[in-house]
């Protein structure tokens, strides 16, 4: 154990049981124009997957109590990309997803990036817009009749521009450097 007298209270690691690390990085998110500082847990692919599955069911229970005057509790942006990211890592169990309509098949780690570039280039899209919109284009993408003009569309609707339309649509449709894209065979 590092000597306390030398501890940077602003950077911070936990380790905790099962691989799980809270950390302090010094971090910080923009929210709302102001900055707040952030929290980083670590997580497993498999812890990852149970932690979306719960955020999940409380993202549906929180909508049973959800009165006007208080904001809605909704983690569900954070549930599917939990969810998504395990997915991609091949935690072995299928991501929260629609059912594919063909034979194609738009893997978990194509998924993702897909949603990591609408992050950066359409910042007017919320989180669960931005996985709606990856969700539907995948979805698009394996209609065998036409579904890659429609998932094209649907991006170019969306997008402010023509070249996050591109990049976002090649994210999908280019297989990962990596072969074992664990992502095959899951439902878009």
């Amino acid at each position: 154990m590092p000597d306390p007298t030398q501890l940077d209270p602003d950077r911070l690691r936990v380790a905790l049981d099962h691989g799980k690390v809270v950390e302090l990085d010094g971090g910080t998110l923009v929210l709302d124009g102001e900055e707040s500082l952030s929290v980083v847990l670590r997580l497993a692919p498999w812890r990852a997957r149970s932690v979306a599955r719960v955020l999940q069911e409380w993202s549906s229970v929180s909508q049973i109590f959800h009165r006007s005057t208080r904001p809605p509790l909704d983690e569900l942006d954070l549930s599917r990309t939990l969810d998504l990211a395990a997915a991609a890592l091949g935690d072995g169990d299928e991501a929260i997803s629609r059912s594919a309509r063909g034979s194609r098949v738009i893997p978990n780690r194509q998924r993702l990036a897909a949603v990591a570039i609408l992050g950066e280039r359409e910042t007017h899209l919320s989180a669960v817009q931005r996985l709606a919109l990856v969700d539907a284009a995948a979805w698009w993408l394996s209609e065998p009749n036409g579904g890659a003009q429609l998932a094209y569309a649907l991006l170019a609707a969306t997008c402010s521009t023509e070249i996050s339309t591109e990049h976002v649509y090649l994210a999908l449709i280019t297989p990962p450097d990596q072969p074992d894209d664990h992502g095959e065979g899951t439902s878009s």
